[in-house]
């Protein structure tokens, strides 16, 4: 569950262990979309977030991930963060 989910990413990051894991963080731009935060795999250790994966999409998959980046942002949009 959730509570299992945050213990992992809490110990890798406390013990610096780097484990690649699907966390959600802002970042610059998703599939075109700027400014949001989608769960993608990421690279995670003593320091947090230390590295961000580009995934192989073919152009089915990118176009979705940009649907669903666009929701997201729009959501961000609406309640006033961004």
């Amino acid at each position: 569950g959730v509570g299992s989910a945050l213990a992992r990413i809490i110990y890798n990051i406390l013990h610096d262990r780097r484990a690649i894991m699907t966390v959600c963080t802002p970042d610059k731009e998703v599939a075109g979309v700027r400014q949001v935060t989608v769960s993608m795999p990421r690279l995670v250790g003593g320091e947090g977030i230390l590295e961000c994966f580009d995934l192989p999409l073919n152009g089915e998959e990118q176009a979705a991930l940009q649907a669903s980046a666009r929701v997201i942002r729009q959501a961000i949009s609406e309640l006033g963060y961004l």
